[in-house]
């Protein structure tokens, strides 16, 4: 028993070197996984020949558009990058002459447009109805119109979508005409880069240029005609302008230029107008109570010639 006890308070040496073992390696064994560092003679492996580090992982498969992590680099932004790509929309002559290709082209993103859109959908009907309880004051009977909801959805979603890819086809049809018009030379080939943004980065510009009408939305509830117009060309200049210095350096490639130019401005300033005049513009109507007292003043005048004319016979 006393052997026991010397035993286990005995001090013992441990090998940490594996002599009995060729190699050149050193190994260390306290219960921890084993880590082994090369002699500068010991021939390294084939990982290691080819410049990729062993025990690294390879590459990783094709994503599948049916896994969430294919849709996760689509929002791969923080909140900086959102902040900025909001204020570069709105205000003109801030994003600089390569910002489409350096900025959004590099990492385009659908969180931020996603959210802008959602936010103008609702902001678009809830101040719609605001207007229209405000047109209709004093009537008893006016009832929330929830339909202003998916009007707006379709409004908005349509243009957020299908006016990108317009501009997308059209810029690769124009564009591309260009370049085949070109004859390349045999001692001097230039590579021709692609000049056309995808579709992805035109939906992720256009997406942030409805920013600025989430708060023009609200101040449209003001039923002044003259300052909705001014809300209108305002929202529409700061917007459209923006818009065009982003997309000014692709556009620029491409034959049609001055026309896209045009169809880009004309298409969000009816947009804004539009917004503005079926959500919250009140019609010119002569109301009732204007028409009644006219009615009245013709009526008596019939009268009273009538009288004139009987008392004179």
């Amino acid at each position: 028993m006393d052997g026991t006890v010397e035993d286990l308070l005995s001090f013992k040496e441990f090998p940490l070197m594996n002599e009995a073992s060729g190699s050149g390696s050193a190994q260390i064994n306290i219960n921890s996984p084993q880590r082994s560092f090369h002699s500068p003679d010991e021939p390294s492996s084939s990982a290691d020949q080819d410049g990729t580090p062993t025990g690294t992982t390879t590459a990783k498969p094709g994503r599948s558009i049916f896994s969430l992590e294919y849709y996760q680099q689509f929002f791969n932004v923080d909140t900086m990058i959102v902040v900025d790509r909001i204020a570069t929309s709105m205000i003109p002559k801030r994003a600089p002459v390569n910002y489409l290709k350096l900025n959004i082209a590099t990492n385009p993103d659908l969180y931020g447009p996603i959210w802008i859109v959602l936010t103008l959908i609702f902001t678009i009907a809830i101040s719609g109805n605001m207007a229209s309880y405000l047109q209709n004051t004093g009537n008893h009977q006016w009832r929330y119109n929830f339909h202003l909801v998916s009007y707006s959805a379709t409004a908005i979603i349509t243009y957020a979508l299908l006016v990108p890819a317009a501009l997308w086809a059209f810029l690769q049809w124009s564009v591309r005409g260009i370049e085949l018009n070109i004859e390349e030379d045999e001692e001097e080939q230039v590579a021709i880069e692609p000049t056309t943004p995808s579709l992805l980065s035109l939906v992720c510009v256009y997406g942030y240029s409805l920013a600025i009408y989430i708060p023009v939305s609200v101040l449209w509830t003001i039923q002044v005609s003259l300052f909705q117009w001014l809300l209108v060309i305002t929202g529409a200049f700061l917007s459209g302008f923006a818009l065009l210095t982003i997309l000014m350096p692709a556009v620029r490639k491409s034959r049609y230029s001055i026309l896209i130019v045009l169809a880009i401005e004309l298409a969000h300033f009816a947009l804004a107008a539009g917004f503005m005049l079926y959500f919250f513009h009140a019609p010119d109507v002569e109301t009732p109570a204007e028409v009644t007292p006219s009615l009245h003043k013709v009526t008596t005048s019939v009268v009273v010639n009538a009288t004139m004319h009987s008392k004179s016979a």
